[in-house]
């Protein structure tokens, strides 16, 4: 029989311990510190957002796992196609330079959002978890990904979404979902020397892409070498031969334009030292000397509050998060769940490396939130429903005793899975389908946790 929908497998605790810490983590920090543009004290009143954001999402995470990951896989190319329809509106704003009343007003330039009555959301941060379930559904089955061409499509079909995000422009979202499927298609058994080609392609165009840039775009990324003193004096002692990577104008300013909340970040995080300054306390959490220190720049603060030991407890909460779901992976052996999991994974790990990346000055800063951590409606949502998904594997996951995964042949599996779902024992094989050996269902109840 399958779990009930709060009969959490021990993964299935952690996550959830670990998604808690981080929450109330996330909400201490953003009570006390306010947005850099908005006069008077809304760290309380964000926060109480927070709340009411995290009850959403709770409330979308139990019906996810209530309806169960199976069902919700059969909807994949829909859910997919309606994120899509989703980012249209935005590039249609953008380049008729228009806000359809308000509807999807530009924010820095940026073209991310749509407002309903009460309420705004971020297409893209919808998209991730579209994302996940289609390519999920669409590797499932496929028998050609060991060859080049076989990868081809899986590209080809997600430069859809990925340029639309671009071109919003979200460059943080592109650099996201890029992992994903990199990691889903190795964990199909794409081969590494196939994808290190398609790596070297990326690598060649980057000349190409870089003069594509908008001059902001690429201070991003010179912001980020600039900290070098070697290089800053570089710039300003021969300008000429550094103009394609910036002005000396851009050196000689980089500390207080470009390079701002990126010496702001450091300063806060080495500021915390091993306990930190105290909750609420600190220059970093009094003063907005910081910008975004309640989404992107979170973990500064939370550095600057909490010192070494506040950082070191987030990144076990999220390590914990990755193992429990390399668990599930590993002892999952049904195709799309495997799959779910292996990207939900990819998901969260590669958030917190840019988010903490970024914080630290390792990374560019591309307006990454932290999962769970940073102040945004739409990122707690999407992270609690592909979280949920995590969880839901787990616990529903048809337990597969067959040769080995991804070679299940089509009419075969959905045998299982309509067994599975009847609690009876499935058919027998016919004698002539030779793709897979004669395979038996487990209930999750009796599989390992």
């Amino acid at each position: 029989m399958k779990r009930a929908t709060f009969d959490l497998t021990v993964p299935g605790w952690a996550i959830l311990i670990a998604v808690a810490i981080l929450f109330v983590m996330g909400v201490a920090s953003v009570y006390v510190t306010d947005t850099h543009y908005t006069a008077g004290h809304d760290g309380p009143k964000n926060a109480m957002k927070q709340c009411v954001f995290a009850l959403v999402g709770l409330v979308v995470a139990v019906g996810v796992l209530k309806v169960g990951y199976q069902r919700i896989s059969e909807h994949a190319y829909a859910i997919f196609a309606i994120a899509l329809l989703a980012l249209i509106p935005l590039l249609a704003a953008k380049l008729l330079n228009s806000s359809f009343g308000g509807l999807t007003s530009p924010r820095n330039g940026a073209y991310r959002w749509i407002r309903l009555p009460g309420f705004q959301f971020q297409p893209s941060e919808f998209m991730k978890v579209a994302y996940l379930l289609a390519l999920a559904w669409y590797l499932r089955y496929r028998g050609n990904y060991r060859r080049f061409r076989g990868l081809l499509l899986p590209f080809v079909v997600s430069a859809v979404p990925l340029t639309l995000i671009l071109l919003e422009p979200d460059l943080g979202t592109v650099l996201l979902l890029l992992p994903v499927l990199f990691a889903m298609l190795f964990m199909v058994g794409a081969k590494l020397k196939h994808l290190g080609i398609v790596i070297l392609i990326a690598v060649a165009a980057t000349p190409f892409a870089w003069r594509r840039l908008k001059p902001y775009q690429r201070m991003r990324v010179t912001a980020v070498l600039l900290q070098s003193d070697t290089l800053r004096d570089a710039v300003i002692n021969k300008p000429e031969a550094f103009k394609a990577l910036a002005r000396k104008r851009d050196a000689v300013e980089w500390a207080a334009s470009s390079g701002y909340q990126l010496v702001h970040s450091k300063n806060a995080v080495g500021s915390g030292k091993l306990l930190g300054c105290g909750w609420g306390k600190g220059v970093y959490t009094t003063h907005s000397l910081l910008p975004d220190r309640h989404n992107d720049f979170v973990f500064s603060i939370i550095a600057h509050q909490w010192g070494f030991a506040g950082c070191i407890l987030v990144l076990l909460c999220f390590t914990a998060i990755v193992i429990a779901g390399v668990r599930i992976a590993s002892v999952t052996t049904e195709p799309f769940g495997r799959l779910l999991a292996v990207g939900v994974v990819a998901l969260v790990a590669t958030q917190v490396i840019i988010n903490t990346g970024m914080a630290v000055g390792l990374m560019p800063i591309t307006g990454m939130t932290l999962p769970f951590v940073s102040y945004g409606g739409s990122s707690l949502l999407t992270n609690f429903v592909a979280i949920a998904l995590l969880v839901s594997v787990s616990q529903h996951r048809p337990f597969l005793l067959a040769s080995k995964p991804f070679e299940f042949s089509r009419e075969h599996t959905e045998k299982v899975h309509l067994a599975e779902r009847a609690h009876t024992p499935p058919a027998e094989d016919d004698p002539d389908d030779r793709s897979c050996p004669t395979t038996l269902s487990v209930s999750p109840a009796s599989s390992p946790s």
